[in-house]
C-alpha cells in the first residue's frame, strides 16, 4: 500500500476483531516493521485466522499479546513486549466496548466496566507507551480511538458517549503533557463503520441506516478506512499534528 510506517514498531490494542483488526492489517500494509496485536483473545469475532497470522503472511513480524487494558500491569507488559523489536514507535489504543442497554438509567456495573475499558485503558496504555518512548528517546505517536459519539451526544449511548468524550479530551491533554518530549497524541473519531460490533449493538444497528442516509457520502465507512487514518497519524506525514480528533465519518457530523 505504502511505506509511510517503514521500520516502525506498532502496537494495536483490541486488534483481534473489527476496527482494531483492520488497523493492525493496515499498518502492516503501510510498511510497519513489526506489529504487536493485543486483545483478550486471539480469535476474531468475525471468524477466520488470527490477525497476527495474517500479518505474518504479509512478510511483517507480528506477535499476539493477551492483555486486559483496564489493568495497568497488563499495559506495562504489553509495551514491554515491544522491546523485542526495538521499542514502540506507534501506540494505537483501540480497545473498547459498547453496551446493549446504554440509556440514562444505565446499570452501575455496566457503566463501571465500560469506563474501565474505554477510559482507563487508553490512559494506562498511553502512560506505558510514553514511559518507554521517553526512555528510548523516541519521538513516537500515540493514537487514541474516539468516536463520533464522543463529539455529539445521543440518548441511546449515554455511557459510551461519556467515555469517548473523555478520550477526545484525554488526547488533547496528553498532547500538551508529552509534546515537549516530541511525542504526539491524537484521537481518531470514526462515524458509522460497518463492523460486527455495530451489528451486535441493537440500538446502534437500528439507527445505522438512518445515519447512512444522512451521511454526505451516503454509505457506511469501512474498517480499513479507519486504519488508513491511524496509519497517517502514526507516520511522519503528520509530524506537526497533535491534540486533534480526526473525524472519519463521511461528513456526518458536518450536517447533523
Amino acid at each position: 500500500m505504502s511505506d509511510i510506517l517503514s521500520g516502525k514498531t506498532v502496537i494495536v490494542t483490541g486488534a483481534a476483531s473489527g476496527i482494531g483488526r483492520a488497523i493492525a492489517l493496515g499498518v502492516a500494509g503501510h510498511g510497519a516493521g513489526a506489529v504487536i496485536v493485543s486483545d483478550i483473545q486471539a480469535e476474531p469475532r468475525e471468524g477466520g485466522r488470527p490477525t497476527a497470522e495474517l500479518i505474518r503472511d504479509l512478510g511483517v513480524q507480528s506477535r499476539f499479546v493477551r492483555a486486559d487494558v483496564s489493568k495497568r500491569a497488563d499495559n506495562d507488559g504489553l509495551v514491554g513486549a515491544a522491546q523485542e523489536f526495538g521499542g514502540v514507535d506507534v501506540m494505537v489504543l483501540n480497545a473498547g466496548i459498547s453496551l446493549r442497554a446504554d440509556g440514562f438509567d444505565v446499570a452501575e456495573d455496566d457503566y463501571r466496566r465500560l469506563m474501565s475499558i474505554n477510559l482507563d485503558g487508553p490512559l494506562f496504555g498511553a502512560q506505558a507507551a510514553a514511559r518507554q518512548m521517553k526512555a528510548l528517546g523516541k519521538a513516537g505517536s500515540i493514537v487514541l480511538m474516539g468516536s463520533m459519539g464522543g463529539l455529539a451526544g445521543a440518548g441511546i449511548t449515554v455511557a459510551y458517549s461519556t467515555s469517548k468524550g473523555g478520550v477526545t479530551l484525554m488526547a488533547k491533554a496528553l498532547a500538551d503533557a508529552l509534546g515537549p518530549d516530541g511525542i504526539r497524541v491524537n484521537a481518531v473519531a470514526p462515524g458509522t463503520i460497518d463492523t460486527e460490533l455495530l451489528r451486535s449493538t441493537p440500538p446502534i444497528a437500528a439507527a445505522a441506516e438512518g445515519f447512512r442516509q444522512r451521511t454526505p457520502l451516503r454509505r457506511l465507512g469501512q474498517p480499513s478506512e479507519v486504519g488508513d487514518a491511524v496509519a497517517f497519524l502514526g507516520s511522519d506525514l503528520s509530524s506537526y499534528i497533535t491534540g486533534i480528533a480526526l473525524q472519519v465519518d463521511g461528513g456526518l457530523l458536518s450536517v447533523i
